[in-house]
């Protein structure tokens, strides 16, 4: 597998390069949450399998659980159950892009040469070119096996011959099992850190993705209370716009009905005025209409003097009563003589 670039924003870096960074951190946090899902999958298929909980649901075999609820092929199912059981999770969280058929076959292999096919960026190998890698590698191990075992009864038999070139072949072998084993720790520290890294990454992103939500929600929130505000404003013009209008058109009717009932009044104390004026037997002009109206209110002023004294006479306030009817009398009397004048 390629070494990965790490990446970072440099302090003058332009908002592009950190819109590029702030996507970068995403993808690493969903290729992480790929390889938890693909493991998560496998653990709990290979616990269904193993403690028959299928049956308990009314599946005969695995199988026809695999396939009639959960949707995927028996055969599809084992290979996540193999990956869990046979390929590190650390390979298997560096490689889950490359997908579950080639960790599947990743599992064929052994420890050592898992880490030394996995360093050949699964991703970009076909599965038809891994499968011919897998089955290299396990042909090589048989046939280096059978070598072993068919060499060492020869070995014992003329273990007193000292064979220099078996010595150096042996040293050679040593010198090379060193060399793969520095190499392989080398690999695995250089995977430690760039598991570390990944996670401080993914830590970031997290941080990160977590402050544009925090971001959002804000401006979404401040959004939603300017929008009610204008529809409570908007509400609140609407309603008084209705209210003036509904008094505005209350008001004209009171205005109407007034008006009416002026013009009523009007008309009823011009005909009365008129009466007044025949009884007079004063001519139908305006003039005589108006004089006829004062009269009748002269009329009623001086019989409500005289109901007023009266009231006071029946109180027993005589001599209140006296005062009042002497000052009606003058007034009276004073009117006739300016008329008669």
């Amino acid at each position: 597998m390629n070494e990965m670039q790490q990446l970072s924003l440099t302090p003058d870096g332009t908002p592009e390069q950190a819109q590029a960074m702030g996507l970068h951190y995403e993808i690493m946090a969903a290729a992480q949450a790929a390889a938890n899902s693909l493991l998560d999958l496998g653990r709990k298929l290979k616990q269904m399998r193993d403690t028959g909980g299928y049956k308990r649901l009314g599946f005969e075999t695995f199988a026809d659980y695999t396939e009639q609820a959960v949707g995927i092929r028996q055969r599809q199912a084992y290979n996540y159950i193999s990956v869990v059981e046979n390929v590190p999770a650390r390979l298997v969280e560096e490689n889950a892009a490359a997908g579950v058929t080639k960790l599947a076959l990743l599992a064929k292999l052994g420890p050592a040469d898992q880490q030394e096919v996995a360093g050949q960026d699964l991703a970009n190998i076909t599965v038809a070119e891994l499968k011919k890698l897998v089955e290299e590698r396990n042909g090589l191990s048989e046939q280096l096996s059978m070598i072993q075992d068919t060499a060492r009864p020869a070995a014992e038999a003329e273990s007193y011959e000292v064979d220099m070139e078996a010595l150096r072949a042996q040293a050679l072998e040593q010198a090379r099992a060193e060399v793969k084993e520095q190499h392989a720790q080398a690999m695995r520290k250089a995977l430690q850190e760039q598991g570390e890294k990944l996670a401080a990454d993914r830590k970031a992103a997290e941080a990160h993705a977590a402050e544009q939500a925090k971001k959002e929600a804000e401006r979404k929130a401040r959004k939603q209370v300017a929008q009610a505000k204008a529809e409570a404003a908007q509400a609140a013009e609407k309603k008084l716009a209705e209210e003036r209008e509904a008094a505005r058109r209350d008001q004209e009717e009171k205005d109407r009905a007034a008006l009416e009932a002026a013009r009523q009044e009007a008309e009823a104390a011009r005909t009365q005025a008129e009466e007044i004026a025949r009884k007079l037997q004063l001519a139908a002009s305006e003039e005589s209409i108006r004089f006829a109206l004062l009269f009748e209110q002269l009329q009623g002023a001086a019989g409500a003097m005289m109901d007023l004294v009266d009231d006071l006479t029946a109180a027993g306030r005589a001599e209140e009563s006296d005062k009042l009817r002497t000052a009606l009398t003058g007034a009276l009397q004073a009117l006739a003589e300016q008329v008669a004048v």
